[in-house]
Order: structure tokens, then sequence, then C-alpha cells
């Protein structure tokens, strides 16, 4: 369970630092206006629009997560390729000839990579949080709880409908 939170709290901290882009202050240090509805929107940019809207971060706090997000991204992104090669190497174990220690071996791998790509996410999501407030902490667990409780919610009622 803590491990789910931890993997939902990277994910959304990660696509949070993608919104920071958006965040460009002007000269004089205002925040400038980002989209005041969301409608039109893809579905994940409505997400981190609000996400950011519900925080209420400042200026140099967007800042200081855009720059947290650059310099983890080709991290985390050159271990998410490692993984996923890892992965479709282990499926074609799965379907060839390969023995049993051939695929084992392949299954290390993928858990190796699958875990330095969560060390990875967990190093940036601390980098993260220290940019917000004790407020702002709190608010984001609320806001994670919920969204836990929705992906929750929602995962129980598709398993419902396949029924």
């Amino acid at each position: 369970m803590l491990l789910r939170r931890v993997s939902i709290l990277s994910v959304l901290l990660l696509s949070l630092g993608g919104v920071m882009a958006l965040a460009n202050p002007n000269s004089k240090g205002v925040i400038p206006s980002i989209v005041p509805t969301f409608e039109g929107q893809p579905p994940q940019k409505q997400s981190r629009l609000r996400l950011m809207e519900e925080l209420n971060l400042t200026s140099e706090q967007m800042q200081q997560l855009h720059s947290i997000q650059q310099q983890y991204r080709s991290q985390i992104n050159n271990q998410r390729q490692e993984l996923a090669l890892a992965q479709e190497k282990l499926a074609e174990l799965m379907a060839s000839t390969a023995t049993v220690d051939q695929i084992r071996t392949q299954h290390e791998q993928v858990q190796e990579f699958s875990q330095q790509l969560g060390e990875l996410s967990f190093e940036s999501m601390l980098a993260m949080r220290d940019v917000f407030t004790p407020t702002q902490r709190h608010r984001f667990a609320q806001l994670m709880e919920q969204r836990q409780d929705e992906v929750s919610n929602h995962t129980q009622q598709q398993k419902r409908l396949d029924r």
C-alpha cells in the first residue's frame, strides 16, 4: 500500500513538473494567467493545471519545480527505455524456446530496472516535496488520497463491468 502511494505521488509530482513549462513568469515576477477554464484540454493536462491551482504555487516554486523536473527528466526517460526493452525481451523469451534460467535472468533484469526507475522517481519526488510549504504538502497529500480513491473506485467499477 505504501509503495502504491509512493508510486502515485511520484507520477503526479513528475507530471506536475511538466506544467512548470507553462508557467514561464514574466519579467515582473507575476504568474501569468494559466488557462482560466480546463475545457478543451487533454485530461492529463487538466489534472496538472488543477493540481497547480489547488496548491497555489508561487512563480519561484514553479521555477524550482521546473528545474528539478529538468534535472531528472533524461535519467528517468533513459531508465524507462531500458525497462521497456528489458520487458520486451522478457516477453520474447517467454514466447520462445528459451530455458527457464534465461527467463529468470531476464526477469531479474526487469526487476532491477524497475527498482532503479522507482528510486529515481522517489528522489525527484523528495526534491519536489522540499519546494512545497507545509500547507501545500498537506493539501497535496489530501489531493493524492482523493486521486487514489478515485482510481481505486474506477478499477472496482471496471472489474464489475467485466464480469
